[in-house]
């Protein structure tokens, strides 16, 4: 704040907000409060007194006579170049015409308002010149005029820092189709081998099976041993940063009033709140859902054109641009975060200056509605509960999950943010952190979500998730010796018996199983004398089934949801659905690559509003454990 402007800034602000403040010295008790808490005045007052961004500089520009409008009309401006996009949140003035005559929309903040009070006071053909729009309304003219930049930027934003880690560089029809057949082959040779080709079969089966499936044991084991990231005591308001929340949105109107409700029960000053509804232009009825809403100071809509790749990191990355804030995180569209989860991960980013990247804990809170589901819960439980922080505490490459990552914003910028190609974006972008040699973290918070309730929504989601990893395993593989260089070897080996094993082992179970049940219908008791006596690929397969139960079974003691256990007996034809969508994305990732198979939400029968209702009541006071505020 300005000294020397301050009486008069404190006079401006008592004009605009006349029936607020009824003194001078109410509206400089104001500027302070905004000061201290860091923050633009106009966005404090419109915070605090419940008004509308619109409505505060249609205020501004009626105190100085200057004419306002909602909407910036269509410019014929020049495009900027792709190099200067990211200025584009600090631009406040944006010059075009008006009924036929040259005006300069402008959108100045509080002090720069008080500045142009001062110019006009001496030039007052200015009003002449200026039109104000609110803040929101500029950006949208920029989405508007400069589209191309911005697409442009999307799409190769990743490529221009990091060229040939982007999935459409990286991977060329022949490497798509080469590791289709080599899918294929490696699963067929092994449970079809030739007598010479026996032992090397059992060494992948070896490799490929109980080292991913041990080493995910092992992972959960030590999850229950490590201890949670300190939070005791969390930021103040007036040291919080502002905090950006993306949240991009297809065709998800349902979902649109209950992810009003989890934004505005965020534990988190609104005025340090810049949260972006990050829409494709082609959803009609979501824009109209979300557009009712936007009186809320906190929030904005950044609609997409339609364009490939019509993915979601191709979204985020076209919203990324307009960030404002230090801090940043995804949230889907049927998340419901932890109210304190932000206040929570500023406090961590605050207190440690290595952390770069902050996963929350996602849980599912539709686990009891099917079978389905509670394998779906129990999955994510080993997960994000136990497997992530042992990767985070040993400092291992940590495959992010698709939603609730933390970031600090101009990190994320400076690393290229997401391959707009990558149809799973953020364990990419979870490897790539760990090229580059920044720490990621376990937020202790949660984020509930959704899981897929029917068959078929479940196979195209986990279609999607595995191309997007077969994507990532191939992508980062192009240069051995530079990942080796990069992560060690011992991080290196890691990533091909987490990732690797992901790709393969499902597909070798699926196959197994169809051998198995084949050669007991086509020879009977033959077959079933040989499989009781525990040859090599039944031994295998019994113990990769022991090691995933006993980590479903820490998963569960961990969310405390021990009554899903009964349900792990279904496990096999789990793991085949499995199979069969590993098998579909292999196929998938030759044909059509960057095809994106959006999942459908808002299909559960079971209540969340009440929860959220719950969470908003409980969010002034610091929350405890994921484990212990979530789970019944």
């Amino acid at each position: 704040m300005d000294g020397l402007n301050e009486p008069l800034g404190a006079a401006l602000l008592r004009r605009v907000f006349k029936e607020y403040y009824q003194s001078d010295w109410s509206a400089l008790f104001a500027l302070r409060k905004a000061a201290d808490a860091r923050v633009d005045p106009f966005e404090y007052c419109a915070a605090q007194l419940n008004l509308s961004e619109q409505d505060v500089y249609a205020r501004a520009a009626k105190v100085l006579e200057l004419a306002f409008t909602q909407q910036v009309p269509p410019l014929a401006v020049r495009a900027l170049n792709v190099d200067n996009i990211d200025q584009l949140k600090s631009v406040a003035s944006l010059r075009g015409k008006m009924l036929d005559r040259d005006v300069l929309f402008i959108s100045p903040d509080f002090w720069r308002y008080v500045e142009l009070a001062k110019r006009i006071s001496e030039n007052h053909q200015l009003r002449g010149q200026l039109c104000m729009v609110a803040p929101s309304a500029l950006r949208s003219a920029f989405v508007f005029q400069q589209g191309t930049a911005l697409y442009e930027s999307a799409i190769v934003r990743l490529a221009r820092k990091w060229p040939f880690a982007s999935a459409h560089l990286g991977l060329s029809k022949i490497t798509r189709y080469s590791f289709l057949i080599i899918v294929c082959a490696v699963a067929l040779s092994v449970f079809f081998p030739l007598g010479w080709f026996q032992p090397i079969a059992t060494l992948l089966m070896t490799l490929l099976f109980l080292l991913p499936a041990g080493f995910r044991l092992a992972c959960a084991f030590n999850g229950r041993i490590v201890k949670p990231m300190d939070r005791t005591t969390l930021l103040g308001d007036n040291q919080l940063p502002i905090y950006t929340v993306i949240i991009p949105l297809r065709d998800e109107a349902i979902l649109v009033e209950q992810l009003v409700k989890a934004m505005q029960a965020l534990n988190y000053p609104a005025e340090k709140l810049d949260i972006k509804f990050v829409v494709e232009a082609t959803s009609a009825k979501t824009i109209e859902a979300v557009e009712p809403h936007l009186n809320d100071i906190r929030f904005e809509l950044i609609k997409v054109p339609d364009s490939e790749p019509r993915t979601k990191p191709k979204a985020v990355n076209f919203a990324l641009p307009f960030a404002r804030g230090e801090h940043l995180v995804i949230f889907d569209a049927e998340d419901i975060p932890e109210p304190n989860q932000l206040r929570l991960a500023a406090t961590l980013f605050a207190k440690n200056a290595e952390l770069e990247c902050l996963q929350a804990e996602l849980v599912i809170d539709n686990a009891n509605e099917n079978p389905l589901t509670a394998l779906f819960a129990t999955e994510y439980a080993a997960q994000f509960g136990l497997i992530m922080p042992t990767l985070a505490q040993l400092n291992m490459p940590m495959p992010l999950g698709g939603t609730s990552n933390h970031f600090r914003t101009q990190t994320l910028i400076d690393i290229g943010a997401w391959d707009s190609f990558n149809v799973t974006e953020d364990a990419d972008l979870g490897i790539r952190l760990a090229r580059k040699k920044l720490k990621c973290g376990v937020l202790p918070s949660y984020t509930r979500e959704e899981a897929p309730i029917g068959i078929w929504p479940w196979v195209k989601q986990r279609t999607r998730w595995m191309k997007g990893w077969m994507q990532t395993l191939l992508v980062h593989s192009r240069d051995f010796r530079s990942l080796f260089h990069q992560i060690g070897w011992m991080n290196a080996i890691i990533f091909y018996i987490y990732v690797g094993g992901l790709v393969f082992s499902a597909p070798l179970h699926g196959l197994f199983v169809a051998k198995l049940a084949f050669e007991l219908f086509t020879q009977k008791g033959l077959v079933l004398t040989q499989y009781l006596q525990f040859n090599m690929y039944t031994l295998i397969l019994i113990t990769g089934y022991l090691s995933a139960i006993s980590t479903a079974f820490l998963g569960l003691l961990h969310t405390r949801q021990l009554h899903l256990f009964g349900w792990q007996f279904l496990l096999p034809f789990y793991w085949l659905l499995t199979s069969f969508a590993t098998l579909r994305a292999a196929l998938q990732l030759a044909i059509t690559p960057f095809s994106w198979e959006k999942t459908t939400h808002a299909r559960t029968q079971l209540p969340r509003h009440d929860r959220t209702k719950t969470d908003a009541t409980n969010s002034a006071a610091p929350s405890t454990a994921a484990s212990k505020s979530i789970y019944l």
